[in-house]
């Protein structure tokens, strides 16, 4: 009996370690083949066991294909937001609007938009039939607004500290005109439509940067005041000298000192097809040449009265300086326009008699 226990005993150690190995084996390809799991086994007398197994950490590799949303998901593009800069013009122009609209409700006859940094103007056509006065300066004006041209009332337009770089044209349709204030811009040169405005009593073209002024201010009958401070102007013309109602003439920091004055004095000789045309108009010589050609025509139909007499001037003619004092001792020099060397030597004399 006592073989045949021990053979038993033997056989049954036998088949437990058996069975050991066998969930052994069994433990590992559950941790292989299976993630964060939990299973349970049996021990010998049939009591169950909690065994934990151990957790993998996984990492996923992430593509930029896949987190590219906005070619699979998104339909839209969501709005933007708007810089400091741009939310202020926005603000500033519905400041300029709805100053326009109270100017309107109210039927004022003036507004001011001075300071609100546009570079497009709000709707003016519903002012045109009352609005006189109107500032624009210190803005973003980059060129002239032509919106003014409907404001059939207007009198007063200031556009100062725009960069505005040349007047159109168009600017002699504003008849009523009486000031004008274009100061510290860029300005270049006048347009001949300016002094088509024969009401203009103020005009100031400060600090911008003119060489020059046209011969046809004086046409400008009623001016009183006239500012050309801050440019490149050398010589002054000499039609400044016919506006008798011109009270203020203010030109400081220009080039007008005696230093430059030789540079300028030089003359220069005339153009055979004007001394011509000066001969021809002088003689009469329509009365014996009655047919003439059209091109012959047109260039004695082109000219101007002489600065030194009341006879023709064509083309530039001969320009000379002369230095007269304003009404503060102050000399001046006036560029002067002859229409023939005989003109020239006849005015000049006169002029340093004098």
């Amino acid at each position: 009996m006592f073989p045949e226990r021990m053979l038993e005993q033997r056989s049954f150690l036998r088949d437990e370690e058996k069975e050991v190995r066998f969930l052994g084996e069994e433990e590992d390809e559950d941790e292989e083949s299976f993630e964060d799991e939990e299973r349970d086994g049996f021990d010998v007398d049939g009591e169950i066991l909690a065994k934990k197994r151990k957790k993998k950490r996984v990492t996923y590799a992430e593509s930029i294909e896949d987190m590219d949303f906005s070619a699979t998901f998104i339909s839209g593009v969501a709005c933007k937001p708007l810089s400091w800069e741009e939310e202020e013009e926005i603000q500033l122009k519905a400041k300029a609007e709805m100053a326009g609209s109270l100017c309107l409700t109210y039927r004022r006859t003036g507004l001011s938009l001075k300071g609100y940094f546009l570079s497009q103007l709000p709707d003016l056509l519903p002012l045109a039939d009352f609005l006189v006065y109107l500032n624009l300066s210190f803005n973003c004006l980059c060129s002239f607004p032509k919106e003014v041209f409907h404001l059939k009332h207007l009198e007063v337009l200031k556009l100062r500290n725009n960069p505005i770089k040349f007047i159109p044209e168009e600017i002699n349709q504003m008849a009523t005109l009486k000031c004008l204030v274009i100061s510290f811009n860029l300005l270049t040169s006048l347009p001949a439509g300016l002094f088509a405005l024969t009401n203009l009593e103020g005009l100031d073209v400060s600090y911008n940067e003119l060489e020059t002024i046209p011969h046809d201010i004086g046409n400008l009958s009623a001016l009183t005041y006239l500012n050309i401070e801050g440019n490149f102007i050398t010589v002054l013309p000499c039609s400044v000298l016919k506006l008798n109602f011109l009270k203020r003439l203010k030109l400081e920091n220009n080039f007008l000192h005696p230093y430059f004055w030789n540079e300028i004095c030089q003359l220069q000789p005339q153009r055979l097809t004007d001394l011509a045309a000066h001969c021809f108009a002088k003689h009469k010589m329509w009365k014996k040449h009655r047919h003439i050609p059209k091109k012959i025509e047109e260039i004695l139909c082109n000219f101007r009265i002489c600065d030194c007499c009341p006879g023709p001037l064509y083309g530039d003619g001969l320009q000379f300086i002369c230095a007269y004092k304003n009404e503060y001792g102050l000399r001046l020099p006036y560029l002067f326009c002859s229409c023939s060397p005989t003109c020239y030597q006849e005015y000049y004399s006169r002029a340093t008699s004098q």
